[in-house]
């Protein structure tokens, strides 16, 4: 009874999940398109900070997406993802000190680290076998001549 509990509890969760991410991946597409429509309007462009805004604004989507990523396939590589583009956000968008970019460069390096030196064996075989398959599919067909 416990078990079948359990069971019950994680389905709902990751029901939920899927719903929060069908409800962010909406608003990243809304969002995408109101942000064209911004980039593309001719008034923005006698603004001086017209750049840093369209990037705050996509990068911001991008975390969106990667987020999304992240409630659908839970994997390290994905929390990683997410991480990444956050501090990233911060280093292209945020006019900080050079200590602050320094140390957003330094946590993107030990995400990188964490990455490639400490995930585990049976998730760098699935991405082994994830990249083979990529490549495979990828390769163009050879014509017999």
């Amino acid at each position: 009874m416990r078990k079948r509990l359990q069971n019950i509890m994680f389905e709902i969760g990751y029901i939920l999940e899927l719903i929060i991410a069908f409800v962010v991946g909406v608003s990243v597409l809304i969002l995408s398109v109101r942000l064209l429509g911004q980039a593309l309007n001719s008034s923005l462009f006698q603004e001086d900070d017209i750049l840093v805004s369209i990037l705050d604004k996509a990068m911001t989507l991008a975390i969106g997406v990667e987020f999304i990523k992240m409630l659908v396939k839970h994997t390290p590589e994905t929390v990683i993802e997410v991480l990444a583009f956050a501090i990233a956000k911060q280093l292209v968008v945020m006019h900080t000190t050079p200590l602050e970019n320094f140390i957003t460069v330094v946590s993107i390096a030990v995400l990188f680290a964490t990455r490639r030196f400490l995930m585990l064996s049976g998730d760098r075989i699935r991405m082994k076998k994830k990249n083979k398959k990529n490549n495979t599919d990828n390769k163009p067909e050879e014509t017999q001549g």
